[in-house]
């Protein structure tokens, strides 16, 4: 995000509720989205079927870890807490890992669930670790991920964006053919990605992925979803991440429909 708006680069990818947040604060309304890759959140409540955490009602109390204080775990959160009417301050949260090794914190009592990206639970299952797992969608439905850029940039450059979008969606339909991944899972192996370096769980942690691009469906696919955007927006302001309002300012979809034209 600070790339962009120093000018370092067109384009990134960043979370929707980081984009939200960041337009209530100075030169945040520089930016806007111009894409919305994945429609559904990609973050996962992991507890012990022991000690299970069901629901953020059941957070009360206990010790919920995230990847990043501050951060989009935490925001999703929050919103997950308010949402069900509990209290933010009964709900300590500690940092904790993106990887099956925080059920080692929970089986030594330091917390009590932790909130992980989509891949970590095809990796605890495919380890055969006992587990109980839930998408954040289901008490806080926030977009999970959007292209920024800024304002004055894509009016600039608006024809490198449509065509960068262009190229994003036959990718996506060319990850959504390839139905064992092989051929898709051949074409990243160049590139450092932590998530693909098991080959035998690769398949299944983008597979865990790529459903949040459907999320509002197929006919949806990048574009900024109104009545999605505005409940994400709303449930944020709720939580006190950014002023009551409307999200439509924060995203267009004139980029997108020339692209998929």
């Amino acid at each position: 995000m600070q790339q962009v708006l120093g000018g370092g680069g067109l384009l990134s990818r960043t979370g929707v509720s980081d984009h939200i947040r960041a337009s209530s604060r100075p030169g945040g309304d520089a930016l806007i989205s111009v894409g919305t890759i994945s429609q559904g959140s990609p973050f996962f409540v992991i507890s012990s079927p022991d000690k299970p955490i069901r629901t953020p009602k059941d957070m009360a109390g206990k010790t919920i870890g995230v990847l990043s204080v501050g951060g989009a775990t935490e925001i999703v959160l929050d919103c997950m807490l308010v949402a069900q009417g509990v209290d933010k301050a009964s709900v300590p949260r500690v940092q904790a890992p993106n990887t099956p090794a925080g059920m080692a914190l929970i089986a030594q009592g330091r917390i009590d669930a932790y909130i992980v990206s989509a891949g970590v639970p095809v990796a605890l299952k495919a380890a055969n670790e006992r587990h109980l797992a839930w998408n954040t969608d289901e008490f806080a439905p926030i977009p999970g991920q959007c292209y920024i850029a800024k304002r004055e940039s894509v009016q600039r450059d608006g024809d490198l964006v449509v065509r960068f979008l262009r190229a994003v969606k036959k990718s996506i339909d060319d990850m959504l053919a390839d139905t064992d991944l092989t051929t898709t899972l051949k074409r990243i192996e160049g590139f450092e990605i932590a998530e693909m370096r098991n080959r035998a769980v690769a398949p299944d942690i983008l597979r865990n992925e790529m459903q949040f691009w459907l999320t509002a469906g197929r006919q949806n696919i990048l574009k900024h979803v109104p009545e999605r955007w505005q409940k994400g927006y709303d449930l944020m302001a709720a939580a006190g991440f950014t002023p009551a309002g409307q999200a439509d300012g924060l995203y267009t979809n004139e980029f997108v429909d020339k692209a998929l034209a």
